[in-house]
């Protein structure tokens, strides 16, 4: 017997509701309950000191007229207040979001109070776009994968069958919601390279990032992916030239500053350091894509021989994740 939901099978029990950030945030509220070991380590990260938890609470989407609905609140009566503002990919919550929540923590009387962001972004790229308090209330930031990491730690140190199996749900949940996490995903995102310069007037091609710098670099979303992927292929001259695997990423707002030779640019970019070049046993062609098409493939089908054309590999990918 198998379980399926939407025709495909959940790999957890959160899965159930979903995988967006309510999804994220109510499985967090639930294994805050459920582990007494892994609030210790929640709570010890936000407010950077070990505190008794036994009787705290945790609430989910707690409405006051004040501020709207927060994602999770976790409290202490007068001891301790946070609220947590989630987000599923590498966005963090505006300031004047988070001001919403200020009044609420003060109104508590807490003698520690936090507002905490939530998403897929590490904590360098977090703190660069969130201030370090809102009126005197200190505003911490914690990714999915620093949650993940601390689920792990808190299964070495508990015993019982129950609240192991939920921190293992959990675990297998925020896998989809940890960027570069997923290692063991081995689709490779293709993209076009052009031959023309970058800027006017300077040498520099779009290629010549890729082979010269060993890097590459695109927007952070907008039609663009808002979590790197682990694979990286490159097209031009109507076949596919290589890939690469990502061996680590930055967030730079102003390509120029990383490399003179680069665009000038004012919003955020990932940029990538890439592996070393993996080539097709033969040539592959790009096949039916457009100009500047931006397609994923399953590794193998692009570096195995199987397929001729990149759209083959796209379609044979497409139909295996169908099944």
């Amino acid at each position: 017997m198998a379980l399926s939901l939407h025709g495909v099978q959940p790999s957890n029990v959160f899965r159930l509701i979903g995988e967006d950030e309510n999804s994220g945030s109510f499985a967090l509220g639930w294994v805050l309950e459920k582990s007494l070991a892994y609030r210790k380590l929640v709570v010890h990260v936000i407010f950077g000191k070990a505190l008794d938890v036994k009787n705290m609470v945790v609430s989910l989407q707690r409405h006051r007229r004040d501020g709207g609905y927060t994602d999770v609140e976790i409290q202490d009566g007068h001891r301790f207040h946070a609220v947590l503002e989630a987000k599923r990919w590498w966005e963090v919550p505006g300031v004047k979001q988070l001001q919403r929540y200020h009044p609420r923590l003060v109104a508590s009387g807490a003698a520690r109070q936090r507002l905490v962001s939530v998403s897929a972004a590490d904590v360098g790229y977090a703190n660069k776009r969130l201030p370090s308090d809102i009126d005197g209330v200190g505003v911490v930031h914690l990714s999915w994968g620093n949650l993940r990491r601390l689920a792990m730690t808190a299964q070495t140190y508990v015993s019982g069958f129950e609240e192991k199996l939920w921190l293992r749900h959990f675990i297998w949940h925020l896998q989809e919601y940890a960027s570069m996490e997923r290692q063991s995903d081995n689709t490779v995102f293709v993209v076009a390279l052009g031959k023309q310069p970058m800027v006017k007037g300077r040498p520099h091609t779009w290629i010549d990032v890729v082979e010269k710098d060993g890097r590459y670099f695109h927007p952070v979303g907008n039609n663009w992916p808002v979590q790197p992927p682990n694979y990286i292929g490159f097209r031009y001259d109507g076949k596919l030239q290589s890939v690469h695997h990502i061996d680590s990423f930055e967030v730079v707002e102003d390509l120029s500053t990383y490399n003179p030779q680069w665009l000038k640019t004012d919003f955020d970019h990932f940029v990538y350091k890439l592996g070393p070049a993996m080539r097709p046993s033969r040539d592959i062609r790009t096949g039916k894509i457009y100009m500047n098409g931006r397609v994923w493939c399953a590794i193998d089908t692009l570096l195995s021989g199987a397929f001729s054309t990149i759209s083959d590999a796209r379609d044979e990918t497409k139909r295996r994740l169908a099944e």
